[in-house]
Formats: structure tokens, C-alpha cells, sequence
């Protein structure tokens, strides 16, 4: 395995990504827009003040450049030259000339040909398949800030991260899930459905990233995906008529402890309606319960504080439905029925 080297100005990365030959399709990869606008012009002043940025590394594929890290940077050069956004406001002078607020068409042009010809330092090595793909993607950025969830999307592998993202797609995420836009591209959305998962493998789980690493090993196993998603398609189907509109508790923290309690209905034998279970579910969340207020604090992921919200909200949800009396008279009447019969 041999490391090489090129360079590439702007305006080939341009041309290369118009031709397809620049791919950031590498499914484990950043969303787009991580970026704040902020940010991007940070970027783009630094390549008009001549500071370097960092390498972009890529594996390479019959001439195509699979981008492993450096997305954002590329990406960011390419919207703007592309007309795709503004400098911020705050974005300092160069060479006298104010740049705040324009697009790339608007800059002088000595300050466009500036940025074309910016040259762009590639780090590549060709014939990595998908699986040292994903490793290396890891490996180069296990030494930056990306978020937990980040890192262990990263060893997730293509397939089970392609399942997560389809489970993420069922309606009760995307339209009833109190998350916003900005949440959902840092991938809350997918760290709150392993989180789920977790808990319905093991109810005996923490959230730590540990715990939820060492889980999903076990999504690797096809026949353990198939049966995660049919309980949570079951499930999420039923929250999504026990809830007709977005509710504000429906967030990270709670949402995992109404899943349990949705697939743990069956069990009981009860005629719980979805309706009936909105309802119990708007008081619970109304008037929490201190220990489960308490377990909602720093330190929510820990194993200790999980369990303590799931043992409050499943003992409120046993008085709400009055499940452990409803059991006792089922059990009497089977037993006089049997007496009956004799």
C-alpha cells in the first residue's frame, strides 16, 4: 500500500466533480452543509490570504477521487465558486478590497482567478476497497472533534449504516420526533435509533458510546437487522397514531423509553388503544415523576439514570393502565373457568 501525492487547483476540482470524477458518495461520510456560513468564509479568506489548508484524502478508483477526508473543505470551494453562497459580514478585507457579504461573481477578478487557482493537496492511494474505505475514513478522523455519534457511524460498515438510515426515514422520525434541521445533520436522529435498538436487544442497557459501539456489532448479524426493523416498524407506526401532531416531549431523551413501553404492549394481553396510549403518554411527560426528572440530568446516558427513567415511566405506565390488577383478574377468572370446567 503506497501513499501518494498530487495537487489540483480549484478549477480542476471543478471541472473533475462536473465529470464525475470527484466522488463524495462514500456512505459513511459527513452530510453536507456540516459548515456554518461562518466557517466556509473562513475558508475561502484564508485561500485569498495565501494560509494553507489541510491535505484532502481520497482513495482512487479508475480515475475517479473517493473523497476520505476533506470533505467539507472541497465542498465549501466548490459552492462558492459555483455562486452557491456569500462571504459572511464579518468576513475581514483582502488586499483592500471588501469582501463581506459578496459571491464569488462578485469579487474582482483578480480575487476569482486567486481562488481557481488555489492549488488543492491530495493525499490519494488507489484500490481500497469498501470495507479499508470505512476504516480509513475512522482512522483519519479519530484524531478530530467529530461527535460520538460520528465515530460510530464510522464503524458501522455501509450495510448496517444503510439500515439505520432507512429506519430513519419511517414517518414517526421524520414528521413526529421533536428534532430540529440542524440536529438531524449531526445525525440525532440516527444516535436516538440506535439508542432504541439498544434498549430493545437489552433493556438492561446504558447509552454510553461504549455501550452503543459495542451494540452495534451486533447489527453486522442480517437476521438481527430484519427482526430490529419489523419491531420497529411495528412500533413506530403506533406512536405515529398516538401522536397525530409533533409533540414537544418527543425528543432524544424520551422517545427510546416510548418505544419500549409501545412493543411491550402485546404482552399484557390489554385493550391499549393508541389513543389511550397518547394520552397516558402527554400526562406522564405533564407532571414527571422526580425520579424520573432526576435521571434526566447530566450524565442521562449513563447506565444508572436509563434505567432509572425506564423503571419510573414503566411503573406509571402499569398504574395508568392498572396492568398488574387487570393480570390478577385475568388469572382469577382462567382459574375459576378451569374449576368450572371440572
Amino acid at each position: 500500500m503506497e501513499l501518494k501525492r498530487t495537487t489540483h487547483k480549484v478549477s480542476q476540482l471543478v471541472e473533475m466533480h462536473k465529470k464525475n470524477k470527484l466522488s463524495f458518495d462514500l456512505v459513511i461520510q459527513r452530510k453536507d452543509d456540516i459548515w456554518d456560513r461562518n466557517r466556509k468564509s473562513l475558508l475561502i479568506h484564508s485561500v485569498l490570504d495565501d494560509f494553507p489548508i489541510p491535505s484532502v484524502f481520497a482513495n482512487k478508483e479508475e480515475n475517479v477521487y473517493h473523497v476520505l477526508d476533506g470533505k467539507q473543505r472541497v465542498t465549501t470551494l466548490l459552492d462558492y465558486v459555483g455562486g452557491k453562497f456569500s462571504m459572511s459580514k464579518g468576513t475581514p478585507n483582502i488586499e483592500g478590497e471588501d469582501i463581506a457579504g459578496k459571491k464569488f461573481e462578485e469579487l474582482a477578478e483578480t480575487l476569482q482567478q486567486k481562488i481557481t487557482q488555489y492549488p488543492v493537496s491530495v493525499e490519494y492511494i488507489e484500490g481500497l476497497g469498501q470495507e479499508r474505505m470505512e476504516e480509513w475514513f475512522f482512522r483519519l478522523n479519530n484524531g478530530v472533534p467529530l461527535r460520538k455519534i460520528e465515530n460510530t457511524r464510522a464503524i458501522l460498515g455501509g450495510k448496517v449504516l444503510q439500515f439505520v438510515e432507512a429506519v430513519a426515514k419511517m414517518e414517526f422520525f421524520t414528521e413526529k420526533t421533536n428534532l430540529s434541521a440542524s440536529a438531524r445533520k449531526r445525525y440525532v436522529d440516527q444516535e436516538m435509533i440506535l439508542q432504541i435498538m439498544a434498549l430493545i436487544q437489552n433493556e438492561e442497557t446504558g447509552f454510553s458510546s461504549g455501550e452503543i459501539q459495542e451494540f452495534v456489532k451486533t447489527l453486522r448479524n442480517s437476521e438481527i437487522r430484519d427482526e430490529l426493523k419489523a419491531r420497529m416498524q411495528n412500533a413506530s407506526r403506533l406512536l405515529n397514531v398516538a401522536f397525530p401532531k409533533k409533540e414537544k416531549f418527543l425528543k432524544k431523551l424520551h422517545v427510546p423509553m416510548l418505544f419500549k413501553l409501545a412493543l411491550d404492549i402485546p404482552k399484557y394481553g390489554l385493550p391499549i388503544t393508541e389513543a389511550t396510549f397518547g394520552e397516558f403518554a402527554r400526562q406522564f411527560f405533564e407532571d414527571l415523576p422526580e425520579e424520573y426528572a432526576q435521571a434526566c440530568v447530566q450524565g442521562s446516558a449513563k447506565k444508572e439514570n436509563v434505567q432509572r427513567r425506564l423503571a419510573a415511566i414503566s411503573q406509571a405506565f402499569n398504574e395508568y393502565f392498572q396492568i398488574q390488577e387487570r393480570g390478577e383478574e385475568m388469572v382469577a377468572s382462567e382459574t375459576g373457568n378451569n374449576q368450572d370446567a371440572v
